[in-house]
This record gives C-alpha cells, sequence and structure tokens, in this order.
C-alpha cells in the first residue's frame, strides 16, 4: 500500500479543481482516497487530497503527473498545474533462509500472579460482608427492629391487656358524651383482639357469624361460643341497626364484657417452691397425725347423718 498525496497552496482569489476519481496512475489501482479541510497559513489556503494507492505486480513503475486545474475569481479561464512524476519500485519479500515452514511453537506458560489473586479474594469476602450487613441492616428496618438485637420484654397475657383496654375506654366516658356508636365499635374491637389472641382465631375482619362458626370450628366450648355471639349482636344492634341502647343497657354490655374476660382468660398455677418441699420433721409428723385422725372425723359424720334425717 502506498500513500500519494497532492497538496495545492492557493490565494483566496483563486478557485482549483482536484484530479477526478479517474485520474491515471499508471499500474496503480486507488484504494481509496480522502479530501482534508482547507486550511489557512499567512493568507493562503492549504487544500490537501490523498490517494491510496497499489500494485500486485513487482517492477518499476512510474506514478504519471496528475494535473489540477484553476482560475482566477472573474475569469473564465481555466488553467492547469500539473505535478512530477514518481519513479517507485516494488519488490517482493524475500523469504526466511531458515524455510517457509516452521514448527509450532510450544504454549507459553502463564505465570499465577497469586498476590494478584489474594488480592481479588480478599476484596470479594469484603464485598460480600458489606451486601450482606446492607441486606441485614434493611431487613431489621423494614420490620421495625433496632439494628443489634435486643432482648424484647415477655408479652403479656390476652386478658390483662384486654382489662386495660376497657379500663381505659370506661374513663374516656364516650357514653356521657352521646358517642355511643364510638363506645360500641371500642368495645367490640377490644373482645375481637382478645379472641384473637386468647384462641388465636383472625376475629377482628370476621363478622359475628363468621366467627361463631370459626370458634364451633375449632371446639371452643359451647357457654363460650354462646357469651360470644350475645355480646358480639348487641354491639352490631348499635353499630349497623342504629340502636340506642339505655343506660341500664349500657352497664350490661360492658359488664357483658368484663365477664367474657374472666370466664375465659387462662390463669398459670404458681409452682412449688423448695421450702414447701423440704420441711421440717415436726411438720411432717403433724401432717401424719392430722391424717390418722381424718378417717375417725369421716366416721363421727356418717354416725351423725342419719341421726339428722330421723330429726327431720
Amino acid at each position: 500500500m502506498i500513500k500519494y498525496s497532492i497538496v495545492v497552496t492557493r490565494d483566496k482569489n483563486i478557485e482549483i479543481e482536484m484530479p477526478n476519481l479517474g485520474a491515471n496512475l499508471g499500474a496503480f489501482e486507488i484504494s481509496d482516497y480522502e479530501d482534508f479541510e482547507p486550511a489557512k497559513n499567512n493568507g493562503e489556503i492549504i487544500q490537501r487530497r490523498e490517494y491510496i494507492i497499489s500494485t500486485y505486480d513487482i517492477g518499476d513503475y512510474e506514478i504519471p503527473p496528475v494535473t489540477v486545474r484553476y482560475s482566477i475569481t472573474g475569469d473564465s479561464l481555466w488553467k492547469e498545474l500539473t505535478t512530477e512524476s514518481i519513479k517507485i519500485t516494488v519488490e517482493s519479500l524475500k523469504p526466511s533462509e531458515e524455510g517457509d515452514i516452521r514448527d509450532i511453537k510450544s504454549p507459553l506458560e502463564i505465570l499465577k500472579d497469586w498476590n494478584r489473586i489474594i488480592r481479588f479474594a480478599i476484596a470479594g469476602v469484603i464485598i460480600l460482608l458489606i451486601a450482606a450487613l446492607i441486606f441485614y441492616y434493611f431487613k431489621r428496618r423494614k420490620e421495625g427492629k433496632s439494628l443489634i438485637p435486643r432482648r424484647e420484654k415477655p408479652k403479656r397475657p390476652p386478658h390483662e391487656i384486654a382489662l386495660e383496654d376497657l379500663e381505659k375506654l370506661i374513663n374516656e366516658q364516650l357514653l356521657e358524651k352521646g358517642k355511643i356508636k364510638q363506645y360500641y365499635i371500642r368495645l367490640s374491637e377490644i373482645i375481637r383482639r382478645y379472641i384473637e389472641d386468647r384462641f388465636f382465631i383472625i376475629a377482628i375482619e370476621m363478622t359475628t357469624f363468621q366467627l361463631v362458626n370459626i370458634m364451633n370450628e375449632s371446639e371452643v366450648e359451647a357457654e363460650v361460643v354462646q357469651q360470644v355471639e350475645y355480646f358480639l349482636t348487641w354491639c352490631d344492634l348499635v353499630k349497623f341497626a342504629k340502636y340506642i341502647p339505655t343506660d341500664e343497657e349500657n352497664q350490661k354490655v360492658t359488664d357483658m364484657a368484663f365477664k367474657l374476660i374472666e370466664d375465659t382468660k387462662i390463669v398459670l398455677e404458681p409452682e412449688t417452691t423448695d421450702v414447701e418441699e423440704t420441711e421440717s420433721p415436726e411438720v411432717q409428723e403433724a401432717q401424719e397425725t392430722s391424717v390418722e385422725q381424718e378417717p375417725a372425723t369421716m366416721e363421727t359424720s356418717e354416725l351423725e347423718s342419719p341421726t339428722a334425717k330421723e330429726g327431720e
């Protein structure tokens, strides 16, 4: 490949025409060409064109002269300038003295850079740790928990929470303020939340009919189910049927809520202490004496009961 350039330096009032693409370049073929933007230098304009030419035959060649036409502004006569010819000798590549065909070289062994591998491994572990910390942080934040786990207080029994909520509701004096419907809505929600925590039944979003059916299916005592149904029916009358209860009925429904909680609350039996297990010998002897005397007492009562019947 040969790069052949034509450079024309002219004044501003001179117009030129570069050779066309079919210009005679002898035995050479034009593979490509490029026209550069005109450049200015000391008031003159430099215009340049480059050709990429080639030939596949060896020998002496000559690039013949190339004609460039120009005209002065205002003059209709075009004149010509001719470049000089250029002689070029094309030679073939000399074959290697060692011969054209060589054995295939063995593959190069790439030495392992252990320092670089260790650095990348450490960087990867650090990135994984940072990603894990970020995930853990956002997970704890989404759950509303602190970043560092803390020991939570034990959950209070459901009946304590419900009784406390009932006392708060009564102290707000909604009935005295005429907010009867709001009072019954709050009263119903307290009992429904208590049922959820006590019997593990989702009661807030259910109707009274659905809740009663679920409690029956969960094998809750029939008496408790009847209490719940009676209580919630009263609440529904005020909430949805716009029923206005009397003061006596308000007190009755409130007492029903307290009774329902008291009847169904979970009572934990106190554990026996070590003091009771390690009683003194005197106490144990006194207990044995009382146990021995009990049959005599029972025999006396059994004897007295017929006399009492005869007197009757």
